[in-house]
């Protein structure tokens, strides 16, 4: 038997049973393969808590819900109008904005893009320019363009369009950018407003390294000591959820991943590198950008910086 041959008869036999442990709640540790194993062998109540398939059934979409129709109904109101025209463009004191400079133009084929694409974890340790990373905040969450809508007490209001999809437009997902190594950006974390173009600094080295601290995966996974910034999607569930109840939080993890993959795209267009990165502890990461982690979350993180 030749080695291919050995690794699929013994990938076939792991996966033909399970192992079964009728006590697996007396256990002090359950690994997430026991849990899995005994699905089924003891009622859900006295097996644990199984919040993830809770949710999947808690945000399902049911016939005749009037309860969602009537929440709906109210985003079409004047007010509501009014309201969400003015999503994201709060007030920010001078001192704390930092304006971006001109884009680098991205030319690559978007079909090209895609097939080149990949999850790069090492980076050679030189900086990107602002005007690298400037691209591809508004490559993956910039304005692209407005529209009036009528009221109907007359007048209009301005609503405002995004490169990634969302929900009713609500646009509950922000970046916060953990700059390490930009040219041009003094080190720090700050906020990307997308409605004014600019970013918005909340911390300084100190908050830096509390985010970094927060993360988990070790330097042989991926080179944090080498990168260049660390994108932070911070999520705001209520916004979504107001509109769309449990449901909408579905909503605030497909913007998510739209987000996140214009920002691989843009970056494999530059010719920089990217991954993905969820391994952070939540309760520090949200300690160390100031969210409580409920009506405020991290949902996810990209690690961006100059290829090797």
């Amino acid at each position: 038997m030749n080695e291919d041959s050995g690794l699929t008869q013994f990938s076939l036999g792991i996966n033909a049973y399970r192992v079964l442990a009728p006590e697996a709640r007396s256990v002090g540790v359950r690994t997430h393969q026991l849990r899995f194993d005994n699905l089924g062998a003891e009622p859900a109540a006295a097996s644990g808590s199984r919040v993830a398939e809770e949710f999947l059934t808690a945000s399902r979409l049911r016939a005749h819900d009037r309860e969602g129709v009537l929440s709906a109904a109210d985003y079409f109101g004047d007010s509501m109008v009014t309201t969400l025209a003015q999503l994201d463009d709060d007030p920010v004191a001078t001192h704390q904005l930092t304006e971006l400079p001109a884009s680098v133009a991205a030319t690559m084929e978007l079909g090209e893009a895609l097939m080149r694409r990949r999850s790069v974890r090492r980076y050679s340790g030189d900086p990107i320019a602002a005007a690298e990373l400037a691209t591809v905040l508004r490559l993956a969450d910039g304005l692209t363009a407005e529209a009036d809508v009528e009221l109907l007490r007359g007048g209009h209001e301005t609503f405002r369009f995004r490169t990634a999809p969302s929900g009713g437009g609500l646009f509950p997902v922000a970046l916060h950018v953990v700059a390490l190594d930009v040219s041009g950006l003094d080190v720090g974390v700050y906020r990307y407003q997308p409605v004014r173009d600019v970013l918005v600094k909340e911390d300084g080295r100190a908050g830096v390294d509390r985010v970094l601290d927060a993360f988990t995966t070790p330097g042989t996974a991926i080179a944090f000591d080498t990168a260049a910034a660390l994108v932070v999607l911070v999520a705001s569930p209520w916004r979504s959820m107001r509109k769309y109840g449990p449901r909408g939080l579905r909503f605030v993890l497909h913007e998510s991943g739209a987000i996140a993959q214009n920002m691989h795209l843009a970056v494999t267009s530059l010719g920089l590198g990217s991954t993905d990165c969820a391994s952070f502890v939540d309760d520090e990461v949200h300690a160390a950008l100031g969210i409580d982690g409920v009506l405020r979350a991290a949902v996810h993180s990209v690690v961006l910086g100059r290829l090797e």
